[in-house]
């Protein structure tokens, strides 16, 4: 046998060996007689199969796009109530100097603070008309 028939079966083997692992990673069918005549099919099937899988991931990109702006949504009204919370904090401990909670009581007013402001804040809250 010349080295030009050798080499062309080994390459054909190789290629059939090739075709053999393309259909067991992917699924199909080897045919171990006609694989060359198959050849076709299995690239459909595999054209098929990626497909699917962008149309997947586009679908996942959608979806991840969706998450990342709703987590920045979620971010900004978090800092809106930290700073909502600040405010009152500072309220509440009587560091705002010239500036404070008073409750009406008859004639006069109190000062409220700490604990007090927060017993005030949520007695009026509870009586208030909810939206």
């Amino acid at each position: 046998m010349t080295d030009t028939t050798e080499q062309k079966k080994q390459a054909e083997a190789g290629f059939k060996n090739f075709h053999r692992s393309l259909c067991e990673r992917f699924g199909y069918y080897h045919d171990e007689i006609d694989w060359q005549r198959d050849q076709v099919s299995l690239e459909e099937h595999i054209a098929t199969q990626f497909s699917h899988v962008n149309a997947e991931n586009a679908a996942l990109r959608g979806q991840v796009e969706a998450l990342q702006r709703g987590a920045g949504q979620l971010q900004e009204q978090n800092e809106a109530l930290i700073q909502d919370a600040e405010r009152y904090r500072w309220l509440q401990h009587g560091h705002s100097g010239y500036i404070e909670v008073v409750e009406w009581i008859g004639p006069h007013a109190a000062g409220m603070i700490g604990e007090d402001l927060d017993a005030l804040v949520d007695a009026a809250m509870a009586k208030a008309v909810q939206p």
